[in-house]
């Protein structure tokens, strides 16, 4: 009788080091190409958030309202702000932006394991006040991924910068270590609501510009 083949189990030693190979090279291809896309889509989302921010400053400021640079107060002075919580606090009393996770990036490295307040403000309506975590930036709480300024314009228009994203430095560019994108660069948005990606803001060709050659920067006054 003529035995019957063995059953063949399993992969030798140099096909299991063929596929590991095989593995190594298709991740060095691919995975970087995977991380382009997965961190403009992060990017994309960041720009989603400063659109609507934006867009709930222009809701408030019909009428040309404008936010006064003096400490924010929900009865006496609910229309001013000389922080950056304070500013969020007028938006969400006179724009029902209440939401706290807008003002954070996600993938902003500051807020690895940073669990961000879901509002701005906190109590009963006329005894409003600002979440505590909200108020002081920590690990723990969130650090804002956003920078802007008071007063603010009361005629603000396409060319005139609102809010940009944190790290931009006197230089016109964005910190390597405070970036949330790190030196790569920011976003910006303007008075019109729509947003765009700046490298720097240093050159004419890179200024806080979109659609006119020649742009205005922010008015004078407290960065916040």
């Amino acid at each position: 009788m003529t035995s019957s083949p063995r059953n063949r189990k399993g992969f030798t030693l140099i096909e299991l080091l063929t596929v590991i190979a095989i593995i190594g090279i298709l991740a060095a291809v691919l995975f970087p190409g995977v991380q382009g896309v997965m961190k403009k889509a992060k990017q994309s989302a960041a720009s989603t958030k400063l659109r609507n921010i934006a867009q709930s400053y222009i809701t408030f400021n019909s009428g040309s309202k404008f936010i006064k640079d003096a400490a924010w107060n929900t009865s006496s002075a609910p229309t001013s702000a000389t922080t950056l919580p304070q500013f969020a606090a007028v938006l969400a009393l006179n724009a029902g932006l209440n939401s706290g996770e807008i003002w954070y990036v996600d993938a902003d490295p500051a807020n690895d394991s940073a669990s961000f307040p879901k509002q701005v403000l906190l109590g009963a309506a006329g005894a409003e006040t600002i979440d505590p975590a909200f108020i002081t930036p920590s690990a723990a709480s969130g650090f804002q991924s956003w920078t802007t300024y008071t007063p603010t314009n009361k005629n603000l228009n396409e060319q005139v910068p609102l809010l940009w994203t944190r790290g931009l430095t006197t230089a016109g560019k964005w910190d390597t270590t405070n970036g949330v994108w790190g030196a790569e660069g920011g976003h910006i948005s303007f008075g019109d609501a729509h947003v765009d990606w700046r490298s720097d803001t240093s050159t004419v060709e890179t200024s806080l510009l979109r659609k006119r050659p020649r742009a205005r920067r922010p008015p004078a006054g407290r960065t916040l």
